[in-house]
């Protein structure tokens, strides 16, 4: 994203020079009061591009933050629903300055589960089950991209960054049930993209 940010800053330079060359600013004729004009409306076209990139890349960070909350708390409980006992230092490391309230699990401290308790959570109908959580990453990218393919396509990178770092935290490669989940979070983000006319297959070849 670091790299599509610079090309967009090259990007909106070029817009502010084509835009004052196709002007008649060196037209004699041009008066002083056109000529401010056509550099402000240049500015201002440059400016609010630069504002629509942020906002995306702030969005893209927002997803990516929830996305490596929701695996990584799906993770805390598979881990909890196997034998954490003998790994507390992954379980600490995982578990470690979690929002669940942001996520919307109102339930006991993850911490606190028995075995069978985190089972239940992990379980296919459970709050951190495949199906569950991967409708809350996809629903939240959905929500807050609209009809803006250019935020559903920030949105569907925020989820995958979000799965590597919490990847990062679990020291490895994580567990099946986080790999179904980024799959079906991500199938549900392309099939919106799809209706709105994005060639998912080119996009994500």
């Amino acid at each position: 994203m670091a790299i599509e940010s610079v090309k967009g800053s090259l990007e909106y330079s070029k817009d502010l020079q084509s835009a004052m060359a196709s002007n008649p600013l060196k037209e004699e004729t041009t008066s002083e009061t056109q000529r401010q004009k056509n550099i402000q409306e240049a500015a201002s076209k440059v400016d609010a591009k630069a504002l629509m990139n942020s906002y995306v890349m702030e969005f893209q960070m927002n997803i990516s933050s929830t996305s490596e909350t929701n695996f990584n708390s799906q993770n805390g409980a598979n881990l909890l629903g196997g034998n954490a006992l003998n790994d507390s230092n992954r379980l600490t490391n995982i578990l470690n300055g979690l929002d669940l309230n942001a996520i919307g699990y109102r339930g006991k401290p993850l911490q606190e589960l028995t075995a069978n308790e985190a089972k239940a959570l992990i379980a296919e109908d459970g709050f951190f089950g495949v199906a569950k959580t991967s409708v809350r990453i996809a629903d939240f990218v959905i929500a807050g991209a609209g009809d803006d393919v250019e935020k559903l396509k920030a949105g569907r990178e925020g989820i995958i960054r979000g799965y590597n770092q919490a990847q990062k935290a679990w020291g490895g490669e994580l567990p099946d049930i986080s790999k179904e989940t980024l799959q079906k979070s991500l199938e549900k983000i392309d099939k919106r993209l799809t209706e709105l006319g994005v060639n998912v297959l080119e996009e994500n070849a």
